[in-house]
């Protein structure tokens, strides 16, 4: 099933250079006296599945392994050359698929790290896999897919990107291999359409000719490629939201969790001077039940407007399947654990607690010109809760404020923000009302129409 790859190489001090040579790790061990049997955590980098790189700054794993754990960071073919479903490279299947090879590779890597993390001191029954973002994405897709089971023992979700594109604000981010999905067509078609533009005029053999293009034309060329996981039947059985609501994901224990403002790390791409327009790319997804969403988002125009739409993002895009995959989680025997994160950037206090505000405090990368002494003492306490949960599947610990599990009932949740302290169900009035709305565009998606089946 092998497409191609195309990755930038890191060369510090120098201009990035790219190559096919992109199915790498990056991989920092403790000191000798604390490498044996060593937690293991391996990072998935977020990007929109469609950038990003596993050796940037704030992914730096030395304090993790200062502090007893192997970390390991990946990187996975990206874009169309690690998501492209097309009809031609189905039929080149022997599983009659395509698209999700960036998925594979992931697995890959931790067959990779199942084979070989002793050699760093590493245990590889105790493996946490975590990202947030893309990232996020990719660790509920391998905690829903049968590819994937036994390759770890804990999960760590932040910010987990299930729905909605920086180019349509309300869109499915998991397409089915070869029927429509909501208001998108299917993984295929969307690969057809691509292909079509990208070569520019019909060809006789889609693949050779693709193939024969060179590598430029993927990363920097255009179109644009909208990549999409999708539901193939064989790495991915269903959305993974649906796998959790019916109990059939990996039973091993969940810490998942969002920032308060999500939404407003993207507020440059929905720039509305008119309720209209917003109303208009909700109605698009949402149809009959348009009205009920947009009620909930009130915002007439200018700053109002711009606060709607940030927080519909942040519910839509990252909170709802947040929550459908913790009450999922009650289905199996291990346990979850919710977490917010409200702590104002220091260097953008104007965003609130944006998308991706958390890497530098898990960590523990921050910048002095960009945090106080409290950020440090958040990130300081987030890196021991993150390493608590890698190492035992539960994050408390002495001197820590309690972090209880996670029931439908109470929906409690830790909040990393000012204090650390408990809160409780989390927007919950929205996503009721968006559970509502989106479970018949799915088909019985909602934990209600699950739990009546």
């Amino acid at each position: 099933m092998e497409f191609g790859a195309a990755c930038p190489q890191p060369v510090y001090g120098a201009e990035f250079v790219v190559s096919e040579d992109c199915l790498y790790l990056n991989v920092w061990a403790p000191p000798a006296e604390m490498a044996t049997n060593a937690p293991v955590m391996v990072w998935i980098h977020g990007g929109g599945l469609n950038g990003g790189f596993s050796h940037r700054p704030f992914y730096d794993g030395s304090e993790f392994a200062r502090r007893g754990v192997v970390l390991v960071s990946i990187n996975y073919r990206l874009g169309p050359l690690g998501f492209l479903a097309h009809p031609e490279l189905s039929a080149e299947s022997d599983q009659g698929v395509s698209g999700n090879y960036g998925f594979l590779d992931q697995i890959a890597a931790l067959e990779w790290v199942h084979e070989n993390i002793s050699a760093f001191g590493g245990n590889s029954e105790n493996v946490t896999i975590f990202g947030e973002s893309a990232g996020g994405n990719s660790v509920a897709t391998l905690m829903s897919s049968p590819l994937a089971k036994g390759l770890f023992h804990r999960a760590i979700i932040q910010s987990p990107w299930m729905f909605g594109y920086v180019t349509q604000l309300a869109e499915p981010v998991f397409l089915n291999l070869d029927e429509p999905t909501g208001n998108t067509g299917s993984a295929e078609t969307l690969g057809v359409a691509w292909a079509e533009e990208i070569l520019g005029e019909p060809a006789q053999d889609v693949m050779e000719s693709l193939r024969s293009l060179h590598w430029e034309r993927f990363i920097n060329g255009r179109p644009y490629y909208k990549t999409r996981a999708t539901i193939d039947g064989w790495l991915l059985p269903t959305r993974p939201e649906r796998s959790f609501l019916e109990g059939q994901h990996h039973d091993v224990p969940l810490l998942i969790g969002t920032t308060r403002d999500e939404g407003n790390f993207f507020r440059g791409f929905f720039k509305y001077e008119e309720r209209s327009e917003f109303e208009k790319r909700i109605r698009n997804f949402y149809e009959k039940s348009a009205e009920e969403v947009l009620a909930v988002y009130p915002g007439e125009s200018g700053e109002a407007l711009a606060d709607a739409v940030s927080r519909y993002v942040t519910d839509a895009w990252f909170l709802q399947s947040t929550r459908q995959m913790l009450r999922g989680m009650e289905k199996v025997s291990s346990p979850a654990y919710q977490y917010l994160f409200s702590r104002t950037s220091r260097r953008y206090p104007e965003l609130g607690s944006p998308h991706a505000i958390e890497l530098r405090y898990v960590f523990n990368t921050l910048l002095g010109e960009d945090a106080e002494p409290r950020d440090f003492e958040i990130a300081d306490s987030m890196m021991d809760y993150w390493i608590r949960f890698a190492a035992a599947g539960d994050p408390n610990g002495e001197g820590m404020e309690d972090w209880p599990e996670y029931d439908t009932d109470n929906e409690r949740y830790l909040d990393f923000g000012d204090r650390i302290e408990q809160g409780s169900r989390l927007g919950a009035a929205q996503l009721d009302v968006l559970d509502r709305v989106t479970d018949p565009i799915y088909g019985s998606l909602s934990p209600l129409s699950v739990n009546q089946e």
